[in-house]
């Protein structure tokens, strides 16, 4: 891995503070200019950066699909320093209310505030605490408020791999209002972003943006790849070819998708998604995307959170509850250093943190349709202030 110049040549790799808001700056900057052909052209993206950053500045690109140019597009015409304060702030602050709505328990508070990934996502540039909020508050808007719910969900077309479990999770609570929103959102996004630019950006994407993040997937070298915590790179860094990568992501997705399914099959329908509920999605969809990054597993510890924040784990099995929450809750820098150690069992940690929680979950279906899961934790430690 060369991971040293990363760290030791200046620009070597393209290092600016928010290297990734830059990106999404620049995407606005050029649709905002009328340039959108070099958007998801990679040469002429990188080329166009090095005319901003430099000659020394290396290798960038706009992965994301063209709904994503609309917000772009609203930044393009700011400067760079106050587009990443925005959203910056944005995100942070996203993130919290999401996570501490209604209580605000300090403790809770502060764990937010504090999260390494938190900070991660700020320093980085990367959304992760803004689809996090979207991810995490859509479900848990979707019985009170569902059609901000759907809005929610809709708007992670920008990043539509994170919600490729919802659309499941809310067939089986029936919540058909939070669906037909999120749909009219999905849309509304997808044909504006066609009138402001045509057919031709989707075209474009699909054959540029989509085999670049294929190749990168499946041939890329350096720190980028050891930022990805999912089966397909832990089998690619122990040294398995494309093709049994492949096969050891589709093993953990069927795995995963399977212990959804039963999880909400047994589940007591409430039409409401408690804190439970969102981990395991989660979790799940981070094991079943082959391209993430750890940043993207704020959608894991901001659902942490809420376990803590609703006491869901009880007396009985904290202490073992306890160790795999902090190992998950750590688990995205953890990840990272794991994998550049050639020690890539995120995945593992991840799966069986998913099945020890499924197994909470399955008693705690036990008591009954009307009964929430923090309601029989009165006593437990978390009650308390513990994580």
């Amino acid at each position: 891995m060369d991971l040293w110049p990363f760290f030791t040549e200046p620009l070597s790799r393209g290092q600016t503070i928010g290297r990734d808001a830059y990106s999404f700056w620049s995407a606005g900057m050029l649709a905002f200019e009328g340039r959108t052909s070099e958007i998801y052209n990679n040469e002429a993206f990188s080329l166009a950066i090095k005319q901003l950053l430099g000659p020394e500045a290396g290798h960038h690109s706009f992965p994301y699909p063209p709904p994503a140019l609309l917000g772009a597009f609203a930044f393009g015409w700011l400067p760079y320093k106050v587009t990443l304060f925005i959203l910056s702030i944005a995100g942070f602050f996203a993130f919290l209310f999401t996570i501490n709505f209604p209580d605000f328990k300090k403790n809770i508070v502060w764990l937010t505030i504090l999260m390494p990934l938190t900070w991660c996502n700020i320093v980085l540039g990367q959304n992760g605490l803004l689809t996090a909020a979207l991810f995490i508050g859509g479900l848990r808007l979707a019985n009170h408020r569902p059609i901000i719910a759907g809005i929610l969900i809709g708007c992670l077309a920008y990043k539509p791999t994170m919600a490729i479990l919802i659309p499941m999770a809310l067939l089986f609570e029936r919540r058909w209002i939070v669906i037909f929103s999120a749909t009219v959102t999905l849309l509304s996004l997808c044909i504006i972003t066609t009138l402001m630019w045509g057919t031709e950006i989707w075209t474009i994407y699909l054959q540029h943006a989509i085999p670049f993040q294929r190749m990168f997937l499946e041939h890329g070298t350096g720190i980028g790849q050891t930022m990805k915590l999912t089966p397909f790179m832990s089998a690619h860094l122990l040294g398995y070819d494309t093709t049994s990568s492949y096969l050891l992501q589709l093993l953990f997705t069927i795995v995963t998708i399977g212990t959804v399914i039963i999880y909400f099959l047994k589940k007591k329908r409430s039409g409401s998604f408690n804190a439970l509920d969102i981990t395991i999605l989660a979790i799940a969809t981070i094991l079943i995307v082959p391209y993430n990054h750890f940043y993207d597993l704020a959608i894991i510890t901001g659902s942490l959170l809420l376990l803590a924040a609703e006491n869901t784990f009880t007396p009985k099995n904290m202490l073992l509850k306890s160790r795999i929450f902090v190992l998950l809750y750590i688990l995205p820098i953890l990840g990272v250093l794991l994998n550049a150690l050639l020690l890539p069992i995120s995945p593992v940690i991840l799966l069986i943190g998913l099945l020890m929680l499924y197994f909470t979950g399955s008693r705690a279906h036990a008591w009954g349709p009307n009964t929430d899961v923090s309601t029989k934790q009165e006593n437990s430690p978390l009650r308390r202030g513990g994580a």
